[in-house]
Order: structure tokens, then sequence, then C-alpha cells
């Protein structure tokens, strides 16, 4: 981890935060109450600090809060020097775990540019009220859970409000069969519609898809459930137009993998958030800008939280007046040299 230049490594803290939420925050397969998550204090002989962090997102993680908190604390209590058992490269690490070891050691081993501002796509859930559209570049749509039928209506008088170079991005969550996607391509404009976001029912082959609606597609999901060979195989496809991106639930290392794999392909690629705490968003707006990456990336997840973690949010000023939780409102679940 260390070059001659970087300070050791001398200390790592461990603490559980949870945040409160506005109001219950609904995420498909389950409500959210409130967020948790663990944050790594990583700390050196120079008193320099960095944090990284573990929130694995329930319902789409495939291991949860009290599994991750396990094995990060098995290697910690583990042999070696404290380098050696932060090592991402151990065997069979969740991806929530090899996340925040990956980014941790990311930050501490080279400068990364600064969190600032960047365009974000702004998020319209299902309840949103489509008469009030943002004046934003980028819109995205969850849509999926109303008929067919109704979704289109709903799509068609988004896109009637939309100005000239404003972008909308769908998200079916995997709702749709592909007859049922046609028939929902014929009765909207294509015209403002960037892509829809893993469209098609779990396991569903996209190679007729383009074919039958003629509108560009991404992945979501699919990058976490399939293999990266297979992927690899996949990444032709007609109308696939974009990977997003969610590197806690995928590991920091592979996330960059598919950031390389998209772009030799002439891929957009877009960085998405699984609702982590403030500390985690910033280091995505550092992450944009060290890998590249341009256009409006799916950071909007901040609005549901009430509070910010151990400072303010630094890539969103309308935020940063939020209250901020400490050490002291945290529990700490051990000091390890």
């Amino acid at each position: 981890m260390n070059s001659s230049a970087d300070p050791a490594l001398t200390r790592l803290t461990l603490w559980h935060y949870r945040l409160p939420l506005r109001e219950p925050l609904a995420l498909g397969p389950c409500t959210l109450p409130h967020r948790e998550g663990l944050l790594m204090e990583w700390q050196g002989a120079d008193q320099r600090v960095i944090w990284s962090e573990i929130s694995p997102l329930p319902g789409f993680s495939d291991h949860d809060l009290a599994a991750c908190t396990h094995q990060l604390q098995c290697l910690l209590h583990g042999t070696g020097s404290l380098e050696d058992r932060l090592n991402p490269g151990h065997p069979g690490l969740f991806p929530e775990v090899r996340f925040g070891l990956e980014s941790g050691h990311l930050q501490w081993s080279i400068p990364l540019p600064p969190a600032q501002p960047l365009p974000r796509c702004q998020l319209l859930r299902h309840d949103a009220d489509p008469r009030t559209v943002p004046q934003t570049p980028c819109i995205k749509l969850k849509v999926g859970r109303a008929p067919p039928a109704e979704d289109a209506q709903r799509i068609q008088g988004l896109i009637r409000q939309l100005r000239d170079g404003q972008q909308l991005r769908l998200d079916a969550n995997r709702s749709w069969t592909l007859d049922t996607a046609r028939d929902l391509s014929k009765r909207i404009d294509h015209r403002h519609v960037a892509f829809i976001e893993e469209p098609l029912l779990p396991g569903s082959d996209y190679g007729a898809w383009f074919t039958a609606t003629g509108l560009p597609f991404a992945w979501d999901e699919t990058l976490r459930e399939t293999s990266v060979t297979a992927i690899e195989a996949r990444l032709d496809t007609p109308g696939l137009a974009a990977l997003v991106i969610k590197p806690m639930l995928t590991g920091l290392g592979r996330a960059e993998g598919w950031v390389r794999a998209a772009r030799a392909r002439g891929l957009g690629v877009v960085l998405s958030a699984a609702y982590e705490s403030n500390l985690t968003l910033d280091l995505y707006t550092r992450l944009a800008a060290h890998w590249g990456l341009t256009g409006p990336q799916g950071l909007d997840t901040f609005e549901p939280f009430t509070h910010a973690l151990i400072e303010p949010i630094r890539s969103q000023p309308e935020h940063a007046a939020r209250p901020v939780l400490g050490r002291e409102d945290l529990h700490c679940l051990g000091h390890w040299t």
C-alpha cells in the first residue's frame, strides 16, 4: 500500500453508524426506516486520517451488515501486519467489504482530485408529480410498477415538458417482457430517451431488444449477477448504451474494470450510488474525475438523509448545511494496530 512517500498506516478504527431518514425509503423489495453501515477510519503516524465505508443495501446486496461486520472483524483479528490484514486481495471477500478495503487503500496510496460538484441525474421516484419537471440536464424516472399503458402515459407526459437538450433516463427495474417493452416503445417519443435501465425480466436475452423497440438500454443488476467473462462477450449487444456501475455492490476494482471495458467499446458509464453516506458520495465525485467520466452521474441519493457523517457533504452544496454526526454519535467496534 505504501510508497516511500506515503505515511505508515498505524491504526484502524471501526465504527457503526445509523443515519436517520426524512421518511421511510421504499426500495422495491424492502423499506428502510434508516440507513446504517460501517465506517473505517484509517490513521497514520503523521495524524493523517481517511475514511472508507461498508454499507450493503438491503434488498440488493447478497450479504447483510451483520455478515459484512463479521467478515471484516475476522480479518482484523487475524495475524500479520495491519496492512496485510487490510489487503483487499483476500479470497472470498463480500463486494461491500472489498469496496471498503479497496477505497481505503486507493485514498491512502494516491492523491485523488478533491470532491466537487458534478452533473447529476435527478431522480424522480414512482410517486413523483409528473407535472413538475426539474430544470436539470438529466432526469431519471422510475417506471415498471404501474401497468405499461399507465407508464407510457406518464413517460410521454414528462417528455412533452422537456426542454431541448434535457435527457431522460428510465429505470424499469427488470419489470417487462420484450412484448411489453415493444408495445410501450410505440407509445412514447424516443427523442429525449437516453436509455432504459434494466427493462427486461431477470434472465432475459437482449439480442432482439433494439430491433423490437428502437430504444437504447443500460445494464445495472446484470453486471453483478453475470460473470465478467459472459458480460464482456455481450458488450456489443445492439442497443446497449451504457453500464450503470454501483461500486459499493461490486467492489471498486471490478467497477474500474467495467469503466475500462465500456470505454474500449464506446459505451457510456454512469457511476451510481447505493444510498451511501456523504463520505462515499464525495468519494464518487473524486473517482469520476480520476477515471475521466463525463456526463451526469447517478449520485442524486442524499436527499432522504437528515444528517451527514463526520463532515458536511462537499459535492452537493445545496445540502452542505445538514447537521453533522461526529464520532461521538457513532458506535465504536474496536481499534486495531
